[in-house]
C-alpha cells in the first residue's frame, strides 16, 4: 500500500506507508492450542525458512474475539522464534475497536483495509418521484396511485485530469475522463468508466446502489492511456495492484497497455485490448440507446 511520506520538520525523520508484505496465518477459533498445532506443522518443518520473520494472524473466521489473548499468541510465536505484529481480518468497525480498545494491534491487509473501508462508505439512494396517476373506476373515484420514476442522470464527462484525493461518484450513470486519473483518486460509477487518458488510481465500475443491489456485472472499464492502477473493481469483484501483479492475465499489461478494457468474466476480471471487446462499439451510438 503505497501512501504519502510525513517529514518532520524538526525531527528531520519520516513516516512512511510502505507496501512490505508478512507472511499470514489463517485462524478460526483465535485460541493458542490451534496456533500451536499450525506452527509445529507448518512453521517448524522449515525453521531456517521462517526464523524470526514477522507474522500476521488472520481472524476474520474468529467469530467470538473476546477469547483472543494475544499475549498468549505472542508468547507462541515467539517460541518458535516468529515475531508476531498483530491481527488482520478486522472488516468492521465494531470488530476493530474489540481489539483495538484492548491494545491488540490491527495490521489490515489492503484486502481487508478496502472492504472495512466500504462498510464506512453510506449507502447509496437512488432518486425517485412519486406521480399520482388518476385511476377511472364504474364510481367517479380518483385514486392515488404513487409510482416510482427512475431519475436518469446525464454521463459525467470531466475534461481535465481527475487529482489525487478527488473522488468522482456517479451513482445513476457512467464516467467519462479525457484526462488522466492520478494515483489516490478514485471514481465510482454505476455503469462504465471510460479513460482517455493513463489510469494510476482507483475504478469501481458497476457498482451497487444499495445493499440489495449485486451491481452490473456487464459493465466495463476502458483505459487508453498507460494501465497502472491501485485498484480496479466491476460489481464488487476486484483486484489490487498487489493481486495483479500476481495474476499472470493482469500481470503483464501493467503499466505500458493501451487501449485496454477490463471486464468481467463470471467472478473474475478479465483485460482485454480493447479491439477485441466488440461492446466498445457502443461508446458512439449505444450511449443515446441504453444507460451507460
Amino acid at each position: 500500500m503505497a501512501g504519502e511520506n510525513l517529514r518532520g520538520a524538526a525531527a528531520g525523520g519520516s513516516l512512511t506507508r510502505t507496501g512490505y508484505s508478512f507472511d499470514t496465518i489463517a485462524m478460526s477459533t483465535g485460541l493458542g492450542g490451534e496456533l500451536e498445532e499450525i506452527l509445529r506443522e507448518r512453521i517448524d518443518r522449515a525453521p531456517d525458512a521462517y526464523r524470526n520473520a514477522p507474522i500476521v494472524l488472520d481472524i476474520s473466521g474468529v467469530k467470538d474475539l473476546s477469547a483472543i489473548d494475544y499475549e498468549a499468541l505472542t508468547a507462541r510465536c515467539r517460541a518458535h522464534r516468529l515475531f508476531l505484529i498483530g491481527l488482520s481480518g478486522a472488516v468492521t468497525e465494531d470488530r476493530a475497536r474489540a481489539l483495538t480498545d484492548r491494545g491488540i494491534p490491527v495490521v489490515n491487509s489492503s484486502r481487508y483495509a478496502r472492504v472495512r473501508e466500504e462498510n464506512l462508505t453510506p449507502k447509496v439512494i437512488t432518486k425517485t418521484l412519486e406521480v399520482k396517476v388518476p385511476v377511472e373506476v364504474r364510481v367517479p373515484v380518483e385514486v392515488p396511485v404513487p409510482a416510482k420514476v427512475a431519475v436518469q442522470e446525464p454521463m459525467i464527462v470531466l475534461k481535465r485530469n481527475v487529482r489525487s484525493g478527488e473522488i468522482i461518484k456517479a451513482p445513476g450513470n457512467s464516467v467519462a475522463v479525457f484526462g488522466s486519473v492520478a494515483n489516490g483518486a478514485r471514481i465510482i460509477a454505476s455503469h462504465n468508466v471510460m479513460i482517455f487518458g493513463d489510469l494510476m488510481g482507483e475504478v469501481y465500475a458497476g457498482s451497487p446502489r444499495s445493499a440489495d443491489d449485486p451491481g452490473q456485472p456487464e459493465a466495463f472499464i476502458f483505459t487508453e492511456g498507460a494501465f497502472k492502477p491501485t485498484f480496479v473493481a466491476i460489481a464488487g469483484n476486484y483486484q489490487t495492484a498487489d493481486d495483479m501483479e500476481r495474476d499472470p492475465l493482469s500481470g503483464p499489461v501493467q503499466g505500458h497497455e493501451r487501449d485496454l478494457v477490463v471486464s468481467l468474466s463470471g467472478k473474475a476480471l478479465r483485460y482485454s485490448p480493447a479491439k477485441d471487446f466488440s461492446r466498445l462499439t457502443k461508446l458512439g451510438s449505444g450511449a443515446a440507446q441504453d444507460p451507460v
